[in-house]
């Protein structure tokens, strides 16, 4: 009488394999795009993102809360009452760190919806779930981003953090306008070589799993992307209407 082996965990090395996707995108795209025309997955990039942001927000939490400390003393006691008492620490502490996975999944699925849109506009038969799996694997060069701008904020220093504007890493289209203010300033600075290659992964995705041109599939990225930049860069534009800033 034999002894039957138990089955390999399957589901569990399928999970890490999604996993090391997000990053095997990166370099073999093609690849990774055909195995999500055959199965989205959604569940392996978002505690791929999710985890990266938790600790991006950990990292930054002490330049965020020195740039907004920053803007606070150069406001008129009336300008401070305009923005409450909520201003810095709003989502702070171990709650804002809990509903971070919360935020990057909402984000997805919004940008996913707008993307959905987009392009279904091109005639071709947008199916949400591959949308949003496309546009969460392609979201790693936004990390990335991050990245970059906590070196440049460590190499700054905290001491340094003299407004909001400090915050950004000087490699987007801000660098041509210095003079920009508040909102058009993070909407410049989301235009730069980590969201343009987002955009033209996200593209050749779309294109890959949706039988669209890759040119097609770009352009209506990229409008996407914009639209969104927009909306995220939306607070800035209120915080400066406030504050007359």
């Amino acid at each position: 009488m034999g002894v039957t082996a138990p089955p390999p965990a399957t589901s569990q090395t399928s999970l890490i394999s999604d996993m090391l996707d997000v990053f095997n995108v990166l370099h073999d795209p093609a690849a990774v795009f055909n195995r999500i025309k055959e199965r989205p997955r959604i569940l392996a990039p978002w505690i791929v993102l999710s985890v990266a942001f938790v600790v991006i927000t950990i990292l930054t939490r002490p330049y965020q809360q020195a740039a907004m400390d920053a803007f606070k003393a150069t406001l008129t006691p009336e300008q401070a009452a305009k923005m409450g008492a909520g201003g810095a620490g709003g989502g702070g502490g171990v709650v804002g760190l809990v509903l971070t996975p919360v935020g990057v999944l909402a984000a997805l699925a919004i940008g996913a919806g707008v993307l959905w849109m987009a392009v279904a506009i091109t005639g071709a038969q947008a199916r949400y779930k591959t949308v949003l799996s496309v546009l969460a694997y392609s979201c790693i060069t936004y990390v990335f981003f991050a990245v970059v701008g906590i070196v440049v904020l460590l190499v700054r220093g905290k001491q340094t953090i003299a407004g909001l504007a400090d915050l950004r890493a000087p490699l987007g289209l801000d660098l041509l306008v210095p003079n920009a203010g508040l909102y058009l300033g993070t909407v410049l600075n989301g235009i730069n070589p980590f969201s343009v290659w987002g955009v033209w992964l996200t593209g050749t995705g779309i294109s890959i799993t949706h039988g669209t041109s890759r040119g097609t599939a770009i352009a209506v990225t990229a409008g996407a992307f914009l639209l969104c930049l927009l909306i995220i860069a939306a607070p800035t534009l209120l915080l400066g209407l406030v504050t007359k800033q």
